[in-house]
């Protein structure tokens, strides 16, 4: 089960991937209220609602999720502790959730100065997480697939953070450059198909085969996916500055068939792989990939058909339907995992097994109120009168998703759970 390549006496303690994994649940939580009470519809995407409904799933799950998720993995795979952990992990933690609140309310009641104050305490978050991790990756034993995807994906966070600095100094410009959209969406590219994707493909890597029992991506794959999505991240952002729509289809049909290649290749691992017990977490990766497959499809044919929903169908089912549910997955096979590994460190041998710490019946139920929460999100953006419906299921998917992980976390953390497993 265990991957030799990784140092399992790096991992950190279990509270600092924990702090961000139940911290996302919340504001998944709360992005479903605030559809609940807010968004009537999710067209238009540039509408103040649907944007902070946006940056609740965008950076308080998915990026929170990813935080923690990384906190954990960089150490085991690079082999090096991170020095002041206890201090950094907490620090990124607190900026990025006090400063997503406040631009919440500064975007919702438009006061300029509390969005600057809301930005620079993101982008100080995600500068802190940069430094520590490069710290990391400068003196890893070994550059794994995983590694080069994690430095693809920094790269990548890097040049998302310096084109958000420019669209901060902007904010308040009332004579906006004539680049300003194309900056806008530059940002966006790198930032989800660069940051968000590169880390998912690096996690992917170590969680298939580690934790599935599946084979591993192909040697080929594992050496040049990354470069090569980078590369085409580089050539749409060119694309883009110079106004060649041609060419920014070409490349957009390139990385499009590449990451489809990923999701098919992802699915034939976990169909063919060798223990094939079906527990939640594989139905959320099977059905991600299905999702990405999907959004492909939909933003292709939107640079053709030149439909306004089917832009904001392809965002919705890729940021929704694709990384939340991959996401969610992973916390579902790595969370009971760290339980089970950091338990059995402290001499505990009477446990639970890692499927039993949750529970198949929660989860399974969680998935189910996942895809129907997609489902009306799809549906609202059509049709407003989908709006509280679609917002109460998104909440009440969420809330156990969250009790979820507080349960598979409890024993850890409490007496009573210790002493039933050494009576």
């Amino acid at each position: 089960m265990f991957n030799s390549s990784l140092s399992l006496d790096q991992a950190p303690p279990l509270k600092i991937p924990l702090l961000f994994f139940i911290t996302s649940p919340i504001f998944g939580l709360l992005a479903g209220l605030f559809v609940l009470g807010f968004v009537p519809s999710l067209e238009p995407q540039t509408s103040s609602e649907v944007m902070i409904f946006t940056h609740f799933i965008a950076l308080g799950f998915l990026a929170m999720t990813m935080l923690g998720i990384i906190f954990q993995m960089l150490p085991v795979t690079a082999g090096v502790t991170l020095k002041h952990q206890q201090i950094i992990a907490p620090l990124v933690h607190g900026l990025l959730s006090i400063g997503l609140f406040v631009f919440a309310y500064a975007f919702y009641t438009y006061q300029a100065t509390l969005m600057i104050v809301a930005m620079v305490m993101l982008l100080s978050a995600f500068t802190v997480f940069i430094v520590a991790t490069v710290f990391i990756l400068k003196n890893a034993k070994s550059v794994t697939p995983t590694i080069k995807a994690f430095i693809g994906a920094l790269a990548s966070l890097t040049i998302a953070l310096f084109l958000a600095g420019y669209l901060l100094l902007s904010h308040d410009n009332t004579s906006l450059s004539e680049y300003h959209q194309t900056i806008l969406y530059t940002y966006i590219i790198f930032s989800v198909l660069g940051w968000m994707v590169m880390l998912i493909i690096g996690v992917s890597y170590q969680v298939i085969p580690m934790l599935y029992v599946a084979e591993t991506y192909p040697n080929l794959y594992t050496k040049y996916a990354i470069k090569i999505i980078f590369a085409l991240l580089v050539g749409l952002s060119f694309a883009l500055f110079s106004g060649n729509t041609s060419l920014y289809l070409l490349f957009k049909v390139f990385l499009s068939l590449l990451l489809a290649d990923y999701a098919i290749t992802t699915i034939s691992l976990l169909f063919n792989r060798k223990r094939k017990v079906f527990d939640t977490s594989t139905y959320y990766w099977y059905f991600s990939m299905l999702m990405l497959l999907s959004a492909i499809g939909i933003s292709l044919a939107s640079e053709w058909l030149h439909i306004a929903q089917l832009n904001t169908l392809a965002v919705l089912i890729f940021s929704y339907g694709f990384a939340m549910s991959v996401i969610t997955g992973m916390v579902y096979k790595i969370l009971p995992f760290l339980v089970w590994f950091h338990l059995n460190n402290k001499g505990y041998m009477s446990m639970p097994t890692i499927n039993e710490l949750i529970g198949k019946k929660l989860t399974t139920v969680q998935f189910i109120l996942h895809v129907f929460a997609l489902l009306l999100l799809v549906a609202l953006v059509f049709d407003s009168n989908y709006q509280i419906i679609a917002g109460v299921i998104m909440a009440l998917s969420n809330a156990v998703f969250l009790f979820n992980l507080i349960k598979g976390s409890r024993i850890y953390f409490t007496k009573q759970g210790l002493e039933k497993m050494n009576p």
